[in-house]
This record gives structure tokens, C-alpha cells and sequence, in this order.
């Protein structure tokens, strides 16, 4: 199946932000493919537009998503006076 086809159902909030995660971990994978002037014009050049817009817009909520816990957390020390607590690691069934 094209890429195209996929990205234009879009993706699931999680998997966006599951891939903003992991090309974050690795910024040399997504500096590599960052260059969609270097491909000829085409469905292939249209493709690679298409997955860029798709990593920073999985950047972008990412981000957002890490501002509001940042914003939960301060509102909850402000009304308790004390940290939040952390959440435990959910362990596989």
C-alpha cells in the first residue's frame, strides 16, 4: 500500500505520537529525511511532504502534551501544596 493511501486516513493520536517519540530519540534519522527537495517531483516527493507534515504535527502534540501535565502538575502543588504522585509503570499481562 502506497504511503499516501495510508497517511490519508490518518494516523491513530497514539502512533503519531509514538513516532514523534522515537524520531525525537533519534534526531540523525529524522535530519536525514528531512530534505524532500533532494526527491524529483512526483507521488514520491508528495509522500515524503506528507510524512514530514505528519512528524510535526506528532512534534507539535507532543509538545502540547507535555505542557498541559506541566500545567496539571503546578495547578495540583498550587491547590495541595505537594508534588503529584507519580504514576506506577504498568506491567505486562
Amino acid at each position: 500500500m502506497p504511503v499516501r493511501a495510508r497517511l490519508e486516513g490518518g494516523m491513530a493520536p497514539w502512533t503519531a505520537r509514538l513516532v514523534a517519540v522515537l524520531l525525537v530519540a533519534s534526531p540523525a534519522v529524522a535530519a536525514a529525511q528531512a530534505n524532500c527537495e533532494a526527491i524529483p517531483r512526483g507521488p514520491a516527493r508528495t509522500d515524503c511532504y506528507l510524512a514530514l507534515s505528519q512528524y510535526h504535527r506528532a512534534q507539535s502534540d507532543l509538545a502540547a502534551d507535555r505542557a498541559l501535565a506541566q500545567s496539571d502538575a503546578a495547578w495540583y502543588r498550587a491547590i495541595t501544596g505537594t508534588d503529584p504522585p507519580k504514576s506506577k509503570p504498568r506491567r505486562r499481562r
